[in-house]
């Protein structure tokens, strides 16, 4: 997987996270924010250790 279709797949799953009453956890903006907070190099560092919803689940988890 490349780089950016990693940060593409985070990207989705962000934007589909909802919360236990099943509204979106975030907004548009929050989550490309959200999937912007990696550098790609960072990005291409943690992928052999890391599945994008880990990441994603990291990054809600985060509160940024």
């Amino acid at each position: 997987m490349e780089v950016d279709e990693y940060r593409s797949k985070i990207l989705e799953l962000l934007l589909n996270a909802v919360d236990g009453d099943g509204k979106p956890r975030l907004t548009e903006k929050e989550a490309k924010e959200l999937s912007n907070e990696f550098s790609d190099q960072e990005l291409l560092d943690g992928m052999p250790f890391n599945t994008p919803e880990e990441v994603a689940e990291m990054l809600l988890d985060s509160g940024l």
